[in-house]
């Protein structure tokens, strides 16, 4: 919560350097740094270790919170920009929420309250209700059995080391809010950093979740169509799709055999989908469940020195001339377009006449272009984005 959906961790470092003050103690960041994303007995115990301090002065806390109560009630907590819109959006996706904070339960809140997102959560867990605090994972874990939820089926959001350590060790999805006001942490163990939440939604969090667990993202659906990655037991059905293509003006290319398929996926899954986030995508028609083709995007170097992203697809000869085509390569593109493309291309032979009458149905514009490797047959495809 504190670094998360509120800027606290100044604020936190000022009252506890304020209070020691008292006792004579300057508490120096480098010494408070580690407590980050911890509960208040781990602080303590820091501060016994390097400043001597009695971990049960209850006079200490209690200052700590009267401090804490009065800095709160004249500055207001400082709310994370966008937070309180990205609950909202992921309460309206369907995703069950809770807060896991070292934070004390009475603080939790009062901060729910202030940012007026109580309707948005379904459980509220104090990490002083837990054995051992984070980076230890008993607050993931019984938060998680509160939501009736499996520790692999959780994602959660932090800001601090201890918090990604702690989502590590329950086994959970971690996404990274990197907050400069929280020091410098070390996000390495989370899935994924983000630096705001203007942009984040149900769709993003759905994908950061599916790439951690190696199980194929939704890209975008249509009406009749839901277009995603590929998953490894779906190969033998790529390949057969290709293998039924005899058309020989089809510029798809040889489909390489299966076993070579199976064995390079691990990689390919790796660096297209969860590095590149392109690579070809299956088309599945909602009504049947079934994959009739696939379609995506890749980087290509041309004629060596040329570098761009071709879009290509290929329909189930059961399912052609039936507007899936169509309907699948115009999702793409404005998916594309979302994720700040600028330029796709695409190869088409000069007799396949029912691609170039869709090519020019999308916006795509013949250009001036030659390919090197193919024939003079192949023609070269532009569509500029957000035109």
């Amino acid at each position: 919560m504190d670094g998360v959906l509120i800027n606290s961790e100044p604020v936190h470092y000022r009252v506890w350097k304020k209070a020691l003050e008292t006792r004579g103690i300057d508490l120096d960041y480098e010494t408070y740094k580690p407590c980050i994303g911890s509960t208040n007995r781990f602080l303590l115990n820091i501060l016994h270790d390097n400043y001597g301090v009695d971990p049960e002065d209850e006079e200490l806390a209690e200052e700590v919170q009267r401090l804490k109560k009065t800095m709160m009630e004249q500055e207001g907590f400082p709310v994370i920009p966008g937070v309180q819109d990205l609950l909202k959006r992921l309460k309206k996706f369907g995703y069950r929420m809770a807060i896991a904070s070292s934070s004390p339960e009475e603080y939790i809140r009062q901060v729910v309250k202030s940012l007026r997102v109580e309707t948005c959560f379904d459980y509220l867990m104090s990490g002083e209700s837990v054995k051992n605090p984070k980076p230890d994972p008993d607050i993931f874990l019984e938060t998680a059995k509160h939501l009736g939820l499996q520790p692999e089926e959780c994602l959660v959001i932090e800001d601090s080391k201890n918090g990604c350590r702690a989502a590590e060790a329950a086994g959970m999805t971690c996404v990274a809010y990197y907050n400069p006001d929280s020091g410098m942490q070390d996000l390495s163990t989370a899935a994924m950093v983000i630096e705001g939440y203007e942009e984040i939604d149900g769709n993003f969090l759905d994908k950061v979740y599916c790439h951690d667990h190696h199980l194929p993202a939704t890209v975008c659906e249509t009406a009749r169509l839901i277009i995603r990655e590929i998953a490894e037991e779906e190969l033998p059905c790529m390949v057969a799709l290709s293998n039924q293509n005899s058309d020989p003006y089809v510029t798809e290319g040889e489909e390489k055999p299966l076993e070579e398929e199976i064995a390079n996926f691990p990689n390919y899954r790796k660096y297209m989908y969860e590095m590149c986030d392109m690579g070809f995508w299956a088309i599945v028609e909602k009504k049947t469940g079934k994959m009739i083709g696939r379609i995506g995007i890749e980087p290509k170097m041309w004629n060596g020195r040329n570098s761009v992203v071709e879009l290509g697809y290929l329909i189930d000869s059961d399912y052609r001339r039936q507007g899936y085509a169509l309907e699948a390569c115009r999702a793409v593109l404005e998916e594309a377009e979302k994720r700040g493309a600028r330029h796709l291309y695409c190869r088409i032979h000069s007799a396949n006449l029912p691609s170039v009458n869709l090519a020019r149905k999308l916006g795509f514009e013949k250009i001036d272009y030659h390919l090197e490797e193919e024939g003079n047959d192949i023609n070269v495809y532009r569509y500029i984005c957000n035109q």
